[in-house]
């Protein structure tokens, strides 16, 4: 890899020729920028195909809190394009600490906004459509090709909004957390669900354009009695028509019928019942009717996290590997399935970060 000092992965999606696409972001140190990357998985490398700082025209060594990272916001669309946005967090060159809120505006180090830009995964050529959302960055970005928009969410404001494919029209719909949120899901019709802080479902109803808040929860433990702190944290969808999730806080699984008119969210209980977990991450659907995910143990005998999958069919959850290698635990919050049914997970919170296959 030729950005040995970046150390996370929040992005990764799968284009439309089968590879895998990643967005490379540099968050603990000063002065980073974000690099778009492909792995070829017929050639099985890693190609580095952009680099943020080049592409928006604002280098490392700017002054300003960086175009450090790509999170949760690449959309392949089935035409070969790639759609992204850039995000903040990472400091100015020669900073440690950075805040979104007290430095905004600041005519040094503020954030100067989130770059919309569009990759072309034929030709190789990478546009960038300007600032979208002043000071802010977008932690998240969804498309949705038969409407041909985008949809987002602004940091450290959570506002929602929607814009064209070259992040014009932009339509702000108002606040929807007192924090971004961190997953998104279309549903069958083209509705869009997501979460506040308070692991809130919040439905963007496509037809009546408009927000909805469904009043929904997950569960929570019995001392959060209001879900504070507890996001939902990755959606995916079943074989069978629902939408399956997990949050933020806890090791349980849930699942929602996107196809009712008021959906309500139901618990499947733990992740893994025979193991004790303070956490799952990383839900990914597999090709054959499974969703895979990742459950953290609680004991500190068990280092690292396991993989488990749970069958959509019968609700059995099982353990099938362990997120370890040579020596070394890995994490991760974001994945894909490929199409030979490889699962190809992104690390974060290492340096180098690094993609993992699981054949």
């Amino acid at each position: 890899m030729k950005h040995p000092e970046h150390d996370t992965i929040w992005s990764i999606a799968l284009g439309h020729e089968g590879h895998v696409y990643l967005g490379l972001c540099l968050e603990g140190k000063g002065g980073g920028v974000a690099q778009l990357y492909r792995y070829d998985t017929a050639q099985r490398r890693l190609e580095p195909l952009a680099d943020m700082g080049e592409v928006t025209g604002e280098p490392p060594d700017s002054g300003h809190a960086t175009q450090g990272k790509i999170h949760f916001a690449l959309c392949p669309a089935r035409d070969g394009k790639l759609y992204g946005a850039t995000h903040c967090t990472t400091p100015p060159l020669g900073q440690r600490v950075w805040s979104p809120l007290s430095m905004w505006g600041d005519p040094e180090m503020s954030f100067p906004g989130a770059h919309i830009f569009r990759h072309d995964t034929l030709t190789g050529e990478t546009v960038d459509f300007g600032v979208i959302t002043p000071n802010e960055g977008i932690p998240y970005l969804m498309l949705d090709e038969e409407r041909e928009c985008l949809y987002g969410v602004t940091y450290p404001k959570a506002h929602f909004f929607r814009c064209d494919l070259r992040g014009r029209g932009f339509r702000d719909y108002g606040r929807v957390s007192s924090w971004y949120p961190i997953a998104m899901i279309f549903d069958g019709s083209g509705n869009l669900y997501t979460s506040d802080t308070n692991s809130q479902l919040i439905k963007y109803d496509v037809e009546r354009d408009r927000l909805v808040f469904l009043g929904t929860r997950p569960y929570a433990e019995p001392w959060n009695t209001d879900a504070r702190y507890s996001w939902i944290t990755d959606m995916a969808a079943g074989p069978d028509g629902w939408i399956y999730g997990l949050t933020y806080s806890n090791d349980h699984l849930f699942r929602f019928d996107p196809r009712e008119t008021a959906p309500v969210i139901e618990d499947l209980g733990p992740g893994l019942p025979e193991v004790r977990c303070a956490t799952l991450r990383c839900m990914v659907a597999d090709r054959e009717g499974g969703l895979y995910y990742l459950a953290q143990p609680v004991s500190p005998q068990a280092p690292g996290a396991l993989l488990a999958r749970y069958d959509v069919a019968t609700g059995e959850r099982a353990v099938v590997g362990r997120m370890e290698r040579e020596g070394e635990t890995y994490a991760a919050w974001r994945g894909v399935c490929g199409e030979d049914g490889a699962l190809y997970l992104a690390t974060i919170g290492r340096t180098p970060a690094c993609l993992l296959v699981w054949r």
